[in-house]
């Protein structure tokens, strides 16, 4: 689950930090004691915590029934939303919360309202230009308190970075936060320094933001997969199963860390608990990232028909959800239709994608399925594009590597292959495919 870091920073304060700039990274070494990273109180399990949100969100809702044309109310009650559709992944609450800054924005007198909030939960379905025009009309509000400004230059180098725009969002970042060790910035950075090629600095960076912060047990299991994934990223299996586990004891049975779990099984070397860890979480749980991870690894292991009849149930899950929002779910169905399912059905999310978000990852996706649709050529001019504008990462080596290979051309075929292995030893190997979540 690429996707990850939205959630991450969703959920912690939206203020970024710059690329580019390592000295943010501090001289501490990384990999410190988990233990030393602190937790804040709050809910230590998902149904507490669900219960908790709950309560918030019925909660705005009788004091917004009390006053239904105050525009503030209708803000509070869709942060609550959002934070519970983080939670649960119940897309119903966007829709809502999006229906109710609709209604702020027609009694909000101009320029006023709830706009960088409307721009943020565009962030989470990937609307770049409602999150765009929503940035425009807070910047033309007379007064801007010094937070909001920030907030609203970390939204927009989040908006940069999805275009495809890596250095833009650099300059952003650096404007919303010029100290650069608030934690949301932190994540930010590291992941677009992830995604420029440099994940130790990534892993590094995070490490020194989170060190810094006290989250909730929610954001904390939140962000300790996100430092998984920046150790996935390295082939450092070890110290992702460390950020797994403490994700799981401090936030009790969120599904995404049992998931994590169950895959680390596999990391590991034990693909029996493994399958067996998460087939039964997906019998629980309609989530069709985890029934992909799961069907990952029962190919690994020749399981063929069990891994078809997952494959049938995790397309019809996809399916749902691009009918429920294509824009939000349709890179990540194309991720599972390029691997286990219909090449040319990826090819088609895929160009889409591209045409809305040109970003780093979505090309690596597009490349990937030109590939398996016998187009290589097609597939190497994207991806030295994407090299040429700052895009670096081990999946957009090996795609080129692939590419080439697939043209005659053997030699650079190697060096990509080479290159992609420098940074992460698993580069190319049946081994990485165990990884999904984390797959970089």
């Amino acid at each position: 689950m690429r996707y990850l870091i939205m959630l991450v920073v969703a959920a912690l304060a939206v203020v970024g930090i710059g690329i580019g700039l390592t000295m943010f990274g501090g001289n501490d070494a990384p990999d410190r004691p988990i233990a030393d990273f602190a937790i804040a109180k709050g809910p230590t399990t998902m149904a507490a915590a669900v219960a908790e949100v709950d309560a918030k969100v019925e909660h705005r809702r009788a004091r917004l029934n009390q006053a239904p044309d105050e525009w503030l109310r209708q803000e509070m009650l869709a942060i609550s939303l959002a934070e519970r559709f983080r939670l649960t992944g119940d897309y119903a609450d966007i829709a809502e919360a999006e229906r109710l800054l609709d209604r702020a924005f027609e009694v909000a007198p101009q320029p006023s309202g709830p706009s960088l909030t409307a721009a943020s939960l565009a962030l989470t379905s990937h609307g770049l230009d409602t999150a765009d025009s929503m940035i425009a009309r807070y910047n033309s509000t007379a007064a801007q308190l010094p937070d909001q400004r920030r907030q609203a230059e970390a939204l927009r180098g989040d908006i940069l970075f999805q275009r495809g725009d890596i250095q833009g969002a650099a300059r952003a970042y650096a404007l919303a936060s010029p100290d650069g060790l608030d934690i949301a910035g932190a994540m930010r950075r590291a992941n677009a320094l992830l995604w420029g090629g440099q994940p130790m600095e990534a892993r590094e960076t995070a490490e020194v933001g989170l060190k810094g912060a006290k989250l909730a047990p929610s954001g904390f299991a939140r962000s300790a997969l996100f430092m998984a994934n920046l150790s996935y990223a390295t082939g450092d299996i070890a110290r992702a199963g460390e950020w797994v586990s403490a994700a799981n004891a401090a936030f009790d049975g969120f599904w995404l860390a049992d998931a994590y779990a169950g895959q680390q099984m596999a990391a590991e070397g034990d693909t029996e608990a493994s399958i067996a860890t998460l087939e039964k979480l997906a019998r629980k749980n309609a989530e069709p990232d985890l029934i992909d991870t799961l069907v990952g690894i029962l190919l690994y292991e020749g399981e063929e028909a069990r891994a078809a009849a997952w494959t049938k149930r995790a397309s019809a899950l996809w399916d749902e959800k691009l009918a429920t929002s294509r824009d939000a779910y349709r890179l990540h169905a194309a991720e599972h239709h390029l691997d286990f399912g219909d090449p040319a059905i990826a090819l088609e999310l895929a160009r889409e994608e591209v045409a809305a978000r040109p970003f780093g990852e979505a090309i690596e996706v597009l490349a990937s399925a030109l590939n398996a649709n016998d187009r290589p050529a097609e597939a190497l001019r994207w991806l030295e594009r994407a090299e040429a504008e700052g895009w670096r990462a081990v999946s957009l080596d090996l795609a080129r590597s692939e590419s080439l290979a697939m043209l005659g051309r053997d030699r650079e075929a190697k060096t990509f292959l080479d290159r992609a292995k420098k940074i992460n030893p698993l580069a190319g190997t049946e081994e990485r495919k165990l990884v999904r979540f984390g797959h970089f």
